[in-house]
């Protein structure tokens, strides 16, 4: 319900610290999407929060009964009339904020993506604002006081001897690109401030220490604060770590772990040779990460997939495994967010194979099936010390290349391709003639 990028285990790290604070005032700066605050209701703490987003002013106006005054921009009626009647400065215009986050991004963009998020929201108004204005209703969490003010001066006035706890923005201009879609639609009482630099997140990190009682954390490794670090926090392989800051608190190292289940096929090796035909075989989660875990390239960090499909051949074992997700902004695409070919064996371009598989006719089927939408395209992000990838090289059209966001390689390659045109039995015959060598090691005793 309220939106965030705050993972779970920081809740129980913040109850757990706050629980040796003593009890009366609490304030906190930056308090975003109130998951601190969330996670110390009911403890008895009087909490004081402040902020200068037009998200979280609308909630904390409504949480210490201010009206939220928030209205909708004249330019924006024509195009967003129908949620006007939600907006009566209290719980129906926080709902409105709530959902506008998930689709006002979309208002007057082109392409049909675009224009069927907006849709659905329209058609589906009247119920999801009802939903959220119910669940909001529901809410525990209680403020003593909420103020509009930039973190900077407001900390000024935070009395020395109470306990104060921030998440401060991440990056510099993190707000104001996460709620623009909102200003750009609503108008309020917004302040006047200058938008937090990366150095200003520094420098507030430091003013918060700055008393016997706080806690903090960041993606932000400070080095003056590493005597007061008291946990690292790394929700998912893919996710940003967590430094988590405190005056005094248990330490903790918190880790992705991912389920692990058998996979009792077995699979092609060295001195075997593959035959046909070729097959395909739903994988549960836990399947594809022990496959994953033992074929895929460790520094490559895994994402979730959707469609998980492990390509067998005629004695049923396992050549490889392709993974799936559906496309964010194409509606007729599939994501591939990984594929790779079990080794060692005799073939030294088997991963062809695997990709040729995941274009496949019945590959699209299985997409179909589980995306619940046509799909035409797949696409693929890779990354390599080569300015191309030789796996996907006369398989897939590279679109983009650009410097790596991931440590260790040199370039992030775009990959894009039809999918469907060949069936199984083309797509091994078509490897089988252009990349099917096989390979064999001869030993000699000595």
């Amino acid at each position: 319900m309220f939106q965030g990028t705050i993972p779970g285990p920081m809740r129980a790290i913040v109850r757990e610290t706050a629980s040796s604070w003593p009890r009366g005032e609490v304030y906190v700066p930056c308090c975003g999407n109130f998951t601190i605050e969330r996670s110390v209701a009911g403890m008895g703490f009087a909490l004081h929060s402040s902020d200068v987003s037009i998200y979280t002013t609308a909630i904390g106006r409504w949480l210490t009964r201010q009206p939220v005054g928030i209205q909708l921009r004249d330019e924006s009626h024509e195009e967003l009339h129908w949620l006007a009647d939600s907006l009566d400065d209290g719980v129906g215009t926080v709902a409105t904020m709530m959902l506008g986050t998930r689709f006002l991004g979309s208002v007057g963009r082109e392409g049909l993506w675009h224009q069927r998020v907006v849709r659905s929201y329209r058609d589906q108004w009247t119920a999801k604002h009802a939903e959220t204005v119910e669940r909001l209703s529901a809410s525990d969490v209680e403020l003593a006081s909420y103020q509009v003010e930039d973190v900077r001066s407001w900390l000024k006035k935070v009395p020395r001897d109470a306990p104060v706890c921030s998440f401060p923005p991440f990056y510099g201009g993190g707000y104001e690109k996460l709620y623009e879609p909102l200003d750009t639609h609503f108008v309020w009482d917004s302040p006047q401030y200058e938008p937090l630099s990366d150095a200003d997140v520094v420098d507030v990190l430091g003013a918060i220490t700055d008393r016997p009682y706080w806690l903090t954390a960041s993606n932000h490794d400070v080095p003056e604060l590493h005597r007061y670090l008291r946990g690292v926090i790394k929700a998912t392989p893919r996710a940003a770590p967590f430094y988590v800051y405190a005056s005094e608190a248990p330490t903790r190292i918190v880790s992705p772990r991912q389920p692990i289940e058998p996979v009792k096929a077995p699979r092609l090796r060295r001195g075997e040779e593959l035959t046909g035909p070729l097959s395909l075989a739903l994988l549960k989660p836990g399947q594809f990460n022990a496959l994953r875990s033992r074929y895929l390239n460790p520094r490559i960090a895994p994402g979730a997939a959707n469609l998980a499909v492990a390509v067998k051949d005629g004695s049923g074992r396992v050549l490889g495994v392709f993974a799936m997700a559906p496309s964010t902004f194409v509606p007729d695409e599939a994501y591939v967010l990984s594929d790779f070919a079990v080794a060692p064996t005799d073939y030294p371009r088997l991963s062809k194979l695997i990709v040729l598989a995941a274009t496949s006719a019945e590959a699209q089927r299985l997409c179909q099936r589980a995306f619940s939408r046509r799909i035409r395209k797949v696409a693929t992000t890779a990354f390599s010390n080569n300015p191309v990838s030789m796996k996907y090289r006369g398989l897939l059209r590279l679109e983009k290349r650009s410097p790596s966001n991931e440590d260790g390689w040199k370039f992030q390659l775009q990959y894009r391709g039809a999918m469907g045109e060949h069936t199984l039995a083309q797509a091994l015959e078509k490897w089988a003639k252009r990349w099917g060598a096989r390979t064999t090691t001869t030993q000699t005793g000595v």
